[in-house]
């Protein structure tokens, strides 16, 4: 697999941590053959990116960048996975969208909770947890100054302490 010079610097500069640990390790578990590894890869990377950063069209670069990939040896593989090239992982549920938000302003009789209200059903919730504020304060669900909300995503019963008031600004999202 060919790598851009700007992927081989980033390759180059994981390998240089991972080969600093490697070496570190060897306090513990023996001397590693090579303790001036991370050394040599810091000069040559420093270099690569000193003329990278000086003339990113320069002929030579993609010489320099593959024999600073070599020197890396067993650490560029490790690197690859750190830096993102190492594969990816596929989303769990890639086509559930979230329930759209809820907002209102409260009022006495048409609002989703009408003034003097402490409770409601979102049957469309279930399952997700939920994230509300209140006059663009967002609440918790613990006591704090008497202002808090209660959720239970199993039956969607959502409650708020402290009843709603005529013309606060709730939303309510599913997260």
């Amino acid at each position: 697999m060919a790598f851009t010079v700007a992927q081989i610097l980033n390759i180059a500069r994981v390998s240089l941590y991972l080969a600093a640990n490697d070496v570190s390790k060897g306090v513990l578990y023996g001397i590693r053959k090579i303790p001036t590894s991370p050394r040599i890869i810091y000069m040559e990377y420093k270099s690569l990116e000193w003329m990278y950063n000086l003339d990113p069209t320069n002929s030579s670069l993609t010489q320099v960048a593959n024999y600073v990939y070599s020197i890396c040896r067993g650490y560029n593989l490790a690197a690859q996975g750190v830096t993102g090239g190492g594969g990816s992982i596929s989303p769990i549920n890639p086509n559930v969208s979230l329930p759209a938000p809820i907002e209102f302003v409260v009022d006495a009789s048409t609002s989703f909770m009408t003034e003097g209200e402490t409770s409601v059903l979102i049957p469309s919730y279930i399952g997700y947890n939920i994230m509300f504020s209140r006059n663009n304060i967002i609440q918790t669900q613990i006591d704090t100054a008497g202002s808090y909300f209660t959720w239970n995503r199993v039956t969607g019963l959502f409650t708020v302490a402290g009843a709603a008031q005529l013309d606060e600004l709730f939303s309510i999202n599913a997260i």
